[in-house]
């Protein structure tokens, strides 16, 4: 008795004929690809994966991938302290006007080299050098002067509830640099308005 053939059951005649007349196609199994290279042992597995994460360095490469992540640390710090109302309008303050302070070490370095330089051959240079030294210090001076005092206003009028301490340096420090090198880059042209 057929309990689980179902040809059995209902006479083998009627359901051979079926059968053989749609052919079954069985499906080839798929060849097995041979492997590259065996397969590591764990040991050098996990000693692979940790050098991926963590790599060996040479005490050069040390170095220098410390110093690179300090500059971003310092960076990312230096830019939260930036983005203070203050110094935002401060930097833009400085950047919108022409500084006299921007140019003092190029000014100063000449009048130096004038001095060092030129005087043992003319010494009557001297006197007007120094002169003029002190002079163009002088100017520093005054143009900072009007700068804090402008900025005084300006924040007034912008930033009533914010503190001025610290700003004055910050923005002498800002109008010291020539204007190409200054970090955070300069967003307003020379002359716009604030």
């Amino acid at each position: 008795m057929g309990l689980f053939s179902p040809s059995k059951g209902s006479g083998a005649t009627g359901s051979e004929p079926a059968q053989q007349a749609a052919p079954t196609q069985v499906p080839t199994p798929a060849q097995p690809k041979g492997k590259a290279a065996p397969t590591p042992r764990r040991k050098d597995a996990e000693a692979a994966r940790r050098e991926r994460l963590n790599p060996t360095l040479s005490p050069k490469e040390a170095r220098k991938r410390a110093r690179q992540q300090a500059t971003a640390e310092r960076r990312k710090q230096a830019s939260a302290l930036d983005n203070t109302p203050g110094k935002q309008l401060m930097r833009n303050w400085v950047d919108a006007r022409f500084n006299l302070a921007e140019w003092s070490m190029p000014i100063l370095m000449l009048l130096l080299v004038l001095v060092l330089v030129v005087s043992p051959a003319y010494p009557a240079i001297v006197e007007p050098s120094t002169y003029a030294t002190w002079s163009f210090m002088l100017l520093i001076v005054i143009d900072i002067v009007m700068m804090w005092r402008g900025f005084k206003r300006l924040a007034a009028e912008r930033i009533p509830n914010e503190p001025l301490k610290g700003l004055l340096y910050y923005g002498f420090n800002r109008s010291l640099s020539l204007r190409r090198i200054r970090i955070p880059k300069p967003v307003v042209a020379r002359g716009e308005k604030i």
